[in-house]
């Protein structure tokens, strides 16, 4: 029971890192895009939070590699 949840848990990490990586991808276009200051501030602010959010989820990365 311990390892099916352990392997739920790695499973969902996996394809949350990959839905930061997409949305990372493109708010980094969004902000390339845009000369706006107040934008690219708000756009800059969200990008650091998804970074955030991202380090986080590779905290499971050896896990990932190891069910893989």
């Amino acid at each position: 029971m311990k390892t099916a949840i352990a392997s739920e848990i790695v499973s969902a990490a996996a394809l949350h890192l990959d839905v930061l990586d997409g949305f990372i991808a493109v708010v980094q276009g969004k902000l390339a895009a845009t000369d706006d200051a107040f934008l690219r501030d708000s756009l800059t602010d969200l990008l650091a939070n998804l970074t955030e959010q991202r380090d986080t989820y590779l905290a499971f990365a050896p896990m990932m590699s190891a069910a893989a």
